[in-house]
């Protein structure tokens, strides 16, 4: 038996970079003590942390995310993950017997969510694990950690009253030692996705297009000169003033486009947010004509990578997403020392077909409350939609499957 020990922290009484140096500026932004700072200022989740400890020392720490009654972003809610295709999943690849189970279960789902609340996610917002290990520790310390972790988020939920819980956006490196303890637990294993990452092996732009394909290469210029004789040009700005008001306009005409949640209060909010945590890691590529902004997308810069938080694209900006999301992005890293671009799960064939590597992520939920077995047995197809989309990409990733 593990003698490692934890404690649920509220943000007032976390660890913060001064006393976890881990947090400081590390490679992955999301794992960021300042990026933490953003997410606690959320109105949609209670922002906590799992304070894992070995001896009374502490050696990670992880935020946890908790949904009173169903009001949370979708992709760290986990009752409301289950059987929400945008969430992850793809119906089409099941068979027809699977889809009937499906659609059998569906009438049940919604009752059967209601009663899973208040939910707890270990995650953080930027869909990815959060989990951040302290200084020092070795790779057979950190898998310890990991095949703890659902043994200690069990008790934490617990702790907090929770109904059910989720493990979320690992990748196959935290996946190996926390799947068999999940699944010794009863947690139901999933599917999630994959981080879409281009990786810049080419010293410049003319390097990077002469290794290309030539069929890739062809469809670059081509865009690229749609672009420009569109009348675009790309504007770069970094730093906390990189988000403009034009910027907040197109943010909040795409919310609008898709019915998401929050006005104008909510997008300026949120971009304040930004500002004041980590607005100094902040660049923003803008597609520009006339002196107007008709596309944007802001990436967050952590040494040699940039993470995609969000994008906005007006209607008459045809052709600028593929020019300003990948070329454009592409060529200013590549002459800024910019070696990774992670785009985030989602549009994996566009991402692939465009030098993207896919890197599966897994989770595991827990589900206590009544009608858990209608969620268990959703959640179980709806993984296996998203595990054969990937595979049809040849991305295989066995690690959650049970296999």
């Amino acid at each position: 038996m593990s003698g490692l020990t934890a404690e649920v922290l509220d943000p007032a009484g976390r660890p913060t970079a001064a006393g976890m140096p881990a947090l400081d500026r590390p490679p992955v932004v999301w794992e960021d003590d300042r990026w933490w700072r953003f997410t606690e200022r959320t109105d949609l989740h209670e922002n906590h942390y799992l304070a894992v400890h070995d001896a009374g020392v502490l050696v990670a720490l992880a935020p946890l995310l908790l949904t009173r009654d169903g009001g949370g972003l979708l992709f760290y809610d986990a009752p409301k993950m289950v059987g929400a295709l945008g969430a992850f999943g793809d119906t089409e690849r099941l068979t027809d017997a699977e889809r009937a189970r499906w659609d059998d279960l569906a009438e049940a789902l919604p009752a059967a969510r209601r009663d899973q609340y208040p939910s707890v996610a270990l995650s953080v917002f930027g869909s990815h694990h959060g989990i951040v290990h302290a200084e020092g520790r070795t790779a057979a310390e950190r898998r310890e950690v990991l095949g703890e972790l659902p043994r200690l988020l069990d008790d934490a939920a617990r702790t907090l009253g929770c109904r059910s819980s989720a493990l979320l956006y690992l990748g196959d490196e935290e996946a190996g030692p926390i799947g068999p303890a999940a699944r010794a637990l009863g947690h139901t294993p999933a599917v999630l996705g994959a981080e879409s990452v281009l990786r810049l092996g080419a010293a410049d732009w003319d390097g990077y297009l002469a290794g290309l394909a030539s069929r890739k290469r062809r469809r670059t210029h081509r865009e690229l000169t749609e672009y420009e004789d569109a009348g675009f040009r790309t504007v770069i700005r970094t730093g906390a003033d990189a988000l403009t008001g034009q910027v907040v306009d197109l943010q909040v005409a795409l919310r609008a486009k898709y019915g998401l949640p929050g006005g104008r209060e909510r997008v300026q909010r949120d971009f304040d947010a930004i500002r004041d945590t980590v607005g100094d890691s902040a660049l923003v590529l803008s597609a520009e004509r006339d002196g107007e902004t008709l596309g944007f997308v802001l990436y967050l810069r952590s040494g040699d990578a940039l993470f995609g938080r969000t994008a906005g694209f007006d209607e008459r900006a045809k052709g600028v997403y593929f020019a300003l999301t990948y070329h454009e992005t592409v060529r200013w890293s590549l002459a800024n020392g910019v070696r990774s671009i992670w785009y985030g799960l989602a549009a994996y064939d566009a991402k692939k077909l465009r030098g993207c590597d896919l890197e599966p992520r897994h989770g595991w939920f827990r589900f206590t409350g009544e009608g858990h077995g209608v969620l268990e047995e959703t959640l179980r197809l709806q993984s296996a939609g998203e595990h054969r989309r990937l595979r049809g990409l040849g991305t295989d990733s066995t690690t959650s499957q049970g296999d």
